[in-house]
């Protein structure tokens, strides 16, 4: 206020009167407060007050384990509150996944299923937020059944419930190919629908409620050895692409076990596999070779055991040629007594064959069944066909 306003308001005091030096110290303390007040209302930020948090940085998440992601990142930030994780499955939108403390730099995000998961994390503190961190992305694999593996235990008919056997038959389309060893699961389940009847019938195309089961359907290939050792990837790779209805391939060895090496059975394990990779709804059956004789230090044994580690390392499905021919009903294993694919074995200066001793002790009719079994005796076949149900019926989602 001037002074001309000053005197207007107190005309009767002079300018150096008491009075008036008063009045004019109360005006100034008045605007003082109301230009404070201007400065308070006008926004501008106080020179005091912390700024808003730095954005974290370096996010990165990675899978520990089938249900659980790990974060790590960078703090930058020396005023937040705490961080806000956010998280998006593929294809979809952010969400707030959670809020931890501050100073944190580690979070697991637990519980989840399979599937690609990014995320994104800011800090806060009260109502201001940093800029995001970058994106980070992890993804949980899908879990990979167990192997399936085919052998002695696999064996016992009636352990397998009827509903399976009739769920085998309606789902699957089946295409196997052998020379003369191979047989022996083909003559094995013959002698066994031939006993037991209709629930255990097959023929080509699955007519008449029979299981679908086409027997030797390769055109340029009979088993994994004949012709060759490669030309039977070329004859599946042929038939399914005339056959997109078959679910299940099988091929099998005919003595060419014995003679391979640890290349030639890599060999058949990668193309099998690139099988596996080409077509994803055929199941393809891994096998080992028939018994030679040689026993658990011959090269067929060491090849048969190349086969069996690699299907369990890599959940593949086997039928274990070889250990089924290692073995009574009995569970008496013969495998160390170098037998052959006659069932003949030597027990020291012994000599016997456990099929037609096992025949011999029990009813045939009964107990087991005549069929043909190609180089080896019924029971062979009998077990064969057994496992071969198991098999099916595993197939079609027996646990």
């Amino acid at each position: 206020m001037s002074q001309e306003k000053m005197m207007s308001v107190f005309p009767a005091a002079g300018l150096g009167s008491r009075v008036f030096r008063a009045a004019r110290a109360a005006v100034l303390a008045v605007g003082m407060v109301s230009c404070l007040e201007c400065t308070t209302d006008s926004g501008t930020s106080d020179p005091e007050k912390d700024p808003a948090p730095g954005a974290p940085s370096g996010l990165a998440a990675a899978v520990v384990s089938s249900s659980r992601i790990d974060l790590k990142w960078t703090d930058n930030s020396a005023n937040e509150d705490g961080f806000i994780v956010e998280r998006k499955a593929a294809d979809g939108e952010y969400g707030r996944t959670a809020t931890v403390p501050a100073n944190t730099v580690v979070w697991a995000d637990s519980g989840l299923a399979a599937g690609t998961f990014t995320y994104r994390i800011m800090a806060y503190r009260e109502a201001e937020y940093s800029a995001y961190s970058n994106e980070a992305s992890a993804t949980i694999a899908s879990p990979q059944p167990a192997a399936v593996i085919i052998d002695h235990s696999c064996t016992t008919l009636n352990h397998i419930p009827d509903q399976w056997i009739t769920q085998a038959k309606k789902t699957l389309h089946i295409a196997y190919g052998h020379t003369s060893h191979g047989s022996q699961i083909v003559t094995g389940i013959q002698g066994l629908a031939a006993l037991k009847g209709a629930l255990y019938s097959f023929n080509s195309g699955g007519t008449g409620g029979a299981l679908d089961l086409r027997d030797t359907p390769f055109s340029g290939a009979y088993d994994l050895g004949n012709p060759d050792r490669t030309a039977w990837d070329t004859a599946i790779r042929t038939y399914l692409n005339a056959h997109p209805e078959m679910n299940v391939i099988i091929l099998s060895w005919c003595g060419q076990v014995s003679n391979a090496t640890a290349g030639d059975i890599d060999t058949y394990l990668t193309l099998m596999n690139s099988l596996e990779l080409d077509y994803p709804n055929v199941q393809f059956m891994y096998m080992t070779g028939h018994l030679d004789g040689t026993g658990l230090t011959g090269n067929l044994h060491l090849r048969n055991e190349q086969i069996r580690a690699f299907c369990r390392a890599n959940n593949k499905v086997l039928y274990d040629f070889a250990d089924i021919e290692s073995w009574n009903p009995d569970g008496v294993y013969f495998g160390d007594k170098r037998p052959n694919d006659n069932c003949d074995y030597i027990d020291g200066a012994r000599t016997g064959n456990w099929a037609e001793e096992w025949q011999n002790a029990h009813t045939k009719g009964v107990d087991w069944f005549e069929c043909s079994a190609a180089h080896s005796q019924p029971l062979n076949a009998n077990l064969k066909a057994y496992a071969a149900w198991w098999l099916w019926a595993r197939l079609a989602g027996v646990q």
